[in-house]
């Protein structure tokens, strides 16, 4: 096999096994990239013309509708929060629809803040079509608990300090 067609088959290959991942797997490699900040990464699992929505009330608030929209989007967000991360706390699938509970974290001015927001995803082709998040709230105590539940009575969490939301996913960077 010539050396360029060797390169060009390799190229393919993380696009090949993207296309065989579960609805669950593809949502969970979306949150990976998230979380190393990687934009490049995150687009690779989109389609062309991704949505990313946000309901707020009775309205749906379209985000972004392409995935140069979305790239430019996240680009914004990790440059006004530089660590934020993501952690799913509960995930359920239904055939090529994904919903998670996520925690983000990030620093501000030295304290550690965070909030949830339930995020449902819908797959099409192998790639994430569309996905809405509900608004951002304080994380669920229950949460907390129900973790400490499964670790044991000796890592039971006393108590958590819950952070009434103070961002939304792009109201910060869209000015």
């Amino acid at each position: 096999m010539k050396p360029y067609l060797l390169a060009a088959t390799l190229s393919l290959l993380p696009f090949t096994a993207m296309a065989n991942q579960t609805a669950t797997e593809i949502v969970e490699g979306f949150i990976a990239a998230y979380n190393s900040h990687d934009v490049k990464q995150m687009v690779q699992y989109t389609s062309d013309d991704v949505r990313w929505m946000h309901v707020t009330g009775t309205k749906v608030e379209v985000e972004t509708s392409s995935q140069e929209e979305f790239a430019a989007a996240m680009a914004d967000y990790f440059e006004t929060l530089k660590d934020a991360n993501a952690t799913i706390l509960q995930m359920i699938d239904s055939g090529n629809y994904v919903s998670t509970v996520e925690r983000v974290t990030w620093d501000n001015d030295g304290e550690q803040l965070s909030q949830c927001s339930i995020g449902n995803f819908h797959i099409k082709n192998g790639k994430l079509a569309e996905f809405w998040y509900l608004p951002a709230h304080a994380c669920d105590e229950i949460t907390v608990e129900a973790n400490a539940e499964e670790l044991g009575p000796a890592n039971t969490v006393e108590s958590e300090i819950i952070v009434q939301p103070e961002i939304g996913v792009l109201q910060e960077t869209q000015q």
